[in-house]
């Protein structure tokens, strides 16, 4: 991942299978170049689509959820849910 231009605006944890995992709520890294994300194993680039999908851009959230949200691994549900409920929010009265 590029370098931030801010620090990750706070984090929230959830209980994953037993693990906590902490998760940033906003990322401002700029999105790291195709071909290097093209190197990286399937769950590497997993990954990193999920802490995208965190991303302080909502056009690049979306790109990078759209990698993610069919996915079955249990880890990933907590940042597809979180993304879903912040929408629900902007669309509610």
């Amino acid at each position: 991942m590029p370098a931030s231009r801010l620090q990750p605006h706070a984090s929230f944890s959830v209980v994953v299978e037993g693990q906590q995992v902490s998760i940033p709520e906003r990322l401002y890294n700029d999105e790291p170049p195709t071909d290097a994300v093209a190197s990286l194993s399937p769950r590497q680039r997993q990954l990193l689509h999920c802490l995208y999908s965190r991303h302080s851009d909502g056009v690049v959230r979306q790109r990078h959820l759209e990698k993610v949200v069919a996915s079955t691994d249990p880890w990933v549900v907590p940042f597809v849910v979180q993304l879903v409920g912040e929408y629900v929010l902007e669309i509610g009265p």
